[in-house]
């Protein structure tokens, strides 16, 4: 953490990813998130902001960042609130991925969804999909699903899915630290090539026909999950 000092007045914010959790993070995305440009189907539009809509979002993430009043934002110069949240931006930089397959929580090793890639039974196989689906869902921008989707996926070694646990398991991961969930989006992403490989063994199919496959159970996976 560092201190930005403004108009006599120090306000602590996170310079590390380590620093923050994955609740956190997510009140942060859905403050951002409001502001995004969406298409019919929810995917994010780029687009530039308005000015107005930049001085909104910047006063709504500094209150984020520093649990200031209403009443003491009045009073902050709009510069000096701009430039603490571009401040903020700088110092989190892009996080560079150390290739982890695990983490510790509260005394236990989790591990990531590695092991049923190399398996062959079916219900690995509809595990993967599972996990293509998130790494479909993560690149539109959507890390309030993340809690939930790490509960699901990552595990301890001795553990199998289970339905009743999940709730108070995302609960329990909303607590982790960023550094490990970019290490978590980093091991998906490297896991999209295996995922094609695997669909392929047991499709029987080409990859483009594959990608059509992937396609139908991702949407039949969204209208079941919701």
């Amino acid at each position: 953490m560092v201190e930005i000092k403004i108009q006599d007045k120090n306000y602590e914010v996170p310079t590390d990813w380590k620093e923050i959790t994955l609740r956190w993070w997510c009140g942060l995305y859905s403050i951002i998130s409001k502001y995004d440009k969406r298409d019919d189907e929810g995917n994010v539009i780029e687009a530039e902001h308005s000015d107005v809509e930049v001085l909104r979002m910047n006063r709504d993430i500094f209150i984020y960042l520093t649990g200031v009043s209403d009443r003491e934002m009045s009073q902050l110069e709009v510069d000096s609130v701009n430039s603490a949240v571009e401040t903020v931006s700088e110092l989190l930089q892009e996080y560079k991925p150390q290739g982890i397959e695990k983490f510790e929580l509260d005394g236990e090793t989790y591990l990531f969804p590695k092991e049923f890639l190399r398996r062959n039974t079916f219900g690995d196989y509809i595990e993967s999909t599972h996990l293509e689906s998130t790494i479909k869902i993560m690149k539109n921008g959507r890390f309030d699903i993340l809690p939930e989707q790490m509960a699901i996926l990552c595990r301890r070694a001795d553990e199998e899915y289970d339905d009743d646990v999940i709730p108070s398991k995302t609960e329990k991961f909303k607590e982790l630290t960023m550094d490990i969930v970019w290490e978590f989006s980093f091991f998906l992403t490297m896991q999209s090539v295996k995922l094609t490989r695997t669909f392929q063994m047991f499709l029987g199919k080409t990859e483009e026909e594959v990608e059509v496959e992937k396609i139908k159970f991702l949407q039949l996976d969204s209208i079941t999950s919701s």
